[in-house]
């Protein structure tokens, strides 16, 4: 890290300050308020950070940090496009050789279809294969609906149905590495929506017809919210600060007038009206006329998707405020497809595992993965980009 001097030659220099004589407690205090892409560059400022950083005590008690999310709401089928909000700045990631489809995401992991058809888990930040999943239990023809990212730990979840005359749902446990058939539901659904993963349980929603559902991953248990839903369209769930919102467009005379943005107020039974989009929001987003729209959501940071000429607008659901995000410049608009999934560094990062070592270029900014492996003998060394801006 470069300091800057004083231009003042009168004024002292500040006193250096003993970090090392702080309690260990204090100091992982202190650097658990970093994200993980921080953290990672903060390794190779002395022995004793790298040794606080990577404590088995640090790593356990760590907790996700808004700083390290970015939403990826299109790609151009080569590199998708990740969005920064926290820096207001867009990095594109490279997709790994085998990945064709992306199905689900939660924290750092992404599951998608690999080039062989199969369900894969992969960690975009490093570019790496974590884990081909086996085939899933043949009932109706299943499909996944949720990926559970066991945060701080390395473990996860997947939740796949088949909707029919009945839900039949699978859990895959990377603990087991198996699929397991858990609980059955008996109502007809055309499809199954988007899920968010809250206080134990599973909120999906349906469609054909419209409904919220909760599902124990753990016991197999389906219920049905008895509630009516607003009446919208482009309908999406997602979770901030343990509560549950529902984002959806007000149709009038065949399209989207409004969209607004529900809290659900489950004692009551009841969804809450919180916003709707600003007029002059809406205006731009919407153009001549809005038939449809995508969204894409973690932490209460939302960015909607105008899927007719790719506009991108973002909320920020605790403070309230709407913003324009800057203009992406690594993909032209005619070359935009939808992607919608949002990932956050892992924690592998910080381990320092399997010969890898992250490295911080100071007068670039970038951070590297490097990685050592061997191949018939001879060692041969490989470095991915973790953290690239692209404006």
């Amino acid at each position: 890290m470069e300091l800057e001097q004083s231009s003042n030659s009168d004024e002292d220099p500040a006193p250096f300050f003993p970090w090392d004589l702080l309690p260990f407690d204090l100091q992982g205090s202190i650097l658990s308020l970093l994200p993980v892409s921080t953290l990672a560059r903060c390794q190779s400022v002395s022995r004793s950070w790298r040794s606080t950083i990577r404590s088995p005590a640090f790593l356990s008690s760590f907790r996700r940090n808004p700083d390290d999310l970015y939403l990826i709401p299109f790609t151009d089928n080569v590199s998708p496009a990740a969005y920064h909000p926290s820096r207001d700045r867009w990095l594109t990631l490279g997709l790994p050789p085998s990945f064709v489809f992306a199905i689900a995401s939660d924290g750092g992991l992404l599951l998608a279809l690999d080039d062989h058809s199969r369900l894969a888990v992969f960690d975009l930040f490093s570019g790496a294969t974590l884990a081909r999943l086996p085939d899933m239990a043949s009932v109706l023809q299943p499909y996944v609906v949720a990926l559970i990212d066991e945060f701080p730990s390395a473990h996860y979840k997947i939740v796949a149905v088949s909707t029919g005359d009945r839900v039949y749902s699978q859990v895959f446990d990377s603990r087991s590495g198996r699929w397991e058939i858990k609980g059955q539901f008996p109502g007809q659904f055309a499809v199954l929506g988007n899920a968010v993963f809250l206080d134990g349980l599973l909120f999906v929603l349906s469609e054909g017809p419209d409904h919220l559902l909760t599902f124990d991953p753990v016991g197999g248990d389906w219920n049905l919210v008895d509630m009516a839903m607003p009446p919208v369209v482009c309908s999406h769930i997602l979770d901030s600060e343990d509560r549950l919102f529902l984002v959806g467009g007000v149709e009038d005379v065949g399209c989207i007038a409004r969209v607004g943005i529900w809290e659900l107020d489950l004692p009551k039974k009841e969804w809450r009206l919180i916003c709707f989009m600003p007029d002059g929001f809406f205006r731009i987003f919407g153009g001549r006329r809005l038939e449809h729209f995508w969204t894409v959501a973690r932490m209460g940071i939302v960015c909607f998707y105008n899927t007719r000429d790719t506009t991108v607008l973002m909320f920020d659901l605790p403070a309230r405020r709407w913003w324009w995000p800057l203009p992406c410049p690594a993909i032209p608009r005619r070359r935009r497809f939808w992607f919608g999934h949002a990932i956050e560094p892992r924690m592998d990062l910080l381990k320092g595992s399997n010969g890898r070592l992250i490295v911080s270029t100071q007068r670039s900014g970038y951070l590297l993965d490097c990685r050592q492996s061997d191949d018939g003998g001879s060692k041969r060394h490989h470095i991915s980009l973790v953290d690239h801006t692209v404006t």
